[in-house]
């Protein structure tokens, strides 16, 4: 099913643009009625400070595992990954001498 596309004259579209942006004398206006205000000496601080304690907490916050507990789970993730190769081989001889013969891939 597909959805035929709307048929809109150039009037519409032109409208729908118009409405989407703000008038360019109104920001003009907005400026000339408000004059610029810079914070207070106390706010500036208080915002600083706050900033501060928010960034040593978040320092604080941060988790990791300790040294000794990565270096075990690294010890043993490379103990398994190297004992699945030779188990792999141990298998393939035992079930080769079992059968009497060795196994070879299918060719192709």
């Amino acid at each position: 099913m597909s959805k035929k596309p709307e048929n809109r004259n150039m009037a519409d579209t032109a409208r729908v643009g118009q409405a989407d942006q703000p008038e360019p004398h109104l920001a003009g206006e907005i400026v000339g009625l408000y004059a610029p205000v810079h914070p207070g000496l106390v706010f500036r601080q208080q915002l600083h400070d706050g900033l501060v304690e928010t960034m040593r907490h978040r320092s604080k916050l941060h988790v990791a595992e300790p040294a000794e507990r990565r270096r075990w789970a690294l010890v043993v993730g490379a103990t398994v990954g190297s004992l699945v190769p030779l188990v792999g081989v141990a298998a393939y001889l035992v079930r080769s001498r079992s059968t009497g013969k060795a196994q070879h891939a299918a060719s192709q």
